[in-house]
């Protein structure tokens, strides 16, 4: 009886095959078949859009892949999560999301049931930075700080925010709520004609990023009163948070995070995490980051899931706390 001798070559052709029937090929980690997407549920120009124009300009040498910034506004980031969650678990379609989109979003939908199977449909790659806001009034205003503003008797103040249904709104809510100020909330289409309406006099204050108002703030044409969040912001050292104010509940500051249909292979995963933490990692990113008023999250897998978690149990709290009904 003679022995069958199989070539070299073609057992790496066979276990290439193997690998492909169980899905674990090398290159599908690579990522090397096509441009990666990195989807965007906010116009260009605003902060979601430079963010992740940063991010896949960083990406780019170290995917070795082009990386595509495709913007897909409206309906509160409903339209990209709905057009990312039906797309491939492959690596190649991901989405700039924020706990505007993902958990603010999710809570607003009519059917309360659906919240958590919106969460589903996603795989959470990483949480890319901490997003404080600013309550600032115009330089003309006679509030000096958030003490003189929050007790200005029976007399109604606008805040402005980039829209309804935003992180701002939700935090203006709560501070109302929590310091008993007459606050009314004025939505915009954007940061920008909410600045142009406080300087005007318009309206009495804004509810914004730190990246919409640093300019402003630096040319005295605008007062920053308190920052969101649990530290204060490195570019604006001598703004207080809204705790050191004597305000408490408004020390989370929201986040910016990169996401991924559900079912995403775990290796992949793991790789797209591990990208993105070296492009954050890299001076220049930090550096610019910090100009935008953005802070490195730092944190492990385990803890990234569990500030969702947290911020999905402390919205809810918040919208049963002031009232609001949002839908």
């Amino acid at each position: 009886m003679k022995c069958l001798v199989v070539p070299a070559f073609m057992s790496l052709v066979f276990l290439a095959c193997i690998e492909r029937v169980q899905g674990q090929p090398s290159s599908a980690v690579g990522l090397t078949e096509r441009p990666v997407t990195l989807v965007v549920p906010f116009a260009a120009g605003g902060g979601s859009d430079i963010l992740a124009r940063l991010l896949a300009e960083k990406l780019r040498p170290l995917l070795k892949q082009t990386v595509i910034v495709d913007n897909k506004p409206g309906a509160n980031g409903l339209i990209a999560s709905q057009f990312v969650e039906k797309s491939k678990p492959d690596g190649y379609t991901l989405m700039l999301g924020s706990n505007s989109t993902h958990v603010i979003a999710p809570l607003l939908l009519p059917d309360k049931g659906a919240g958590e199977a919106f969460r589903k449909k996603f795989a959470l790659i990483s949480i890319v930075a901490d997003t404080p806001l600013v309550l600032a009034v115009g330089e003309q205003s006679t509030f000096r700080d958030l003490k003189e503003f929050i007790v200005s008797g029976t007399k109604e103040l606008t805040f402005g925010t980039f829209g309804v249904h935003s992180s701002p709104h939700l935090m203006g809510a709560l501070l109302a709520a929590q310091s008993g100020a007459r606050l009314v909330h004025v939505p915009y289409k954007g940061s920008a004609p909410a600045v142009t309406d406080l300087l005007s006099g318009q309206i009495s204050s804004v509810f914004l990023t730190v990246a919409a108002l640093s300019s402003y703030i630096d040319a005295r044409h605008v007062r920053a009163l308190a920052v969101t969040g649990r530290e204060r912001v490195a570019t604006l050292p001598d703004v207080p948070t809204f705790g050191e104010c004597g305000v408490a509940g408004l020390e989370n500051p929201g986040w910016f995070a990169i996401f991924a249909p559900a079912n995403l292979p775990d290796q992949v995963a793991a790789y797209l995490r591990e990208k993105l933490r070296e492009a954050l990692s890299q001076p220049d990113m930090r550096a610019r980051l910090r100009e935008l008023g953005l802070q490195d999250a730092q944190l492990t897998p385990a803890s990234e899931a569990q500030v969702w978690d947290e911020s999905v149990t402390r919205t809810r709290e918040i919208l049963q706390r002031t009232g609001l009904d949002l839908n």
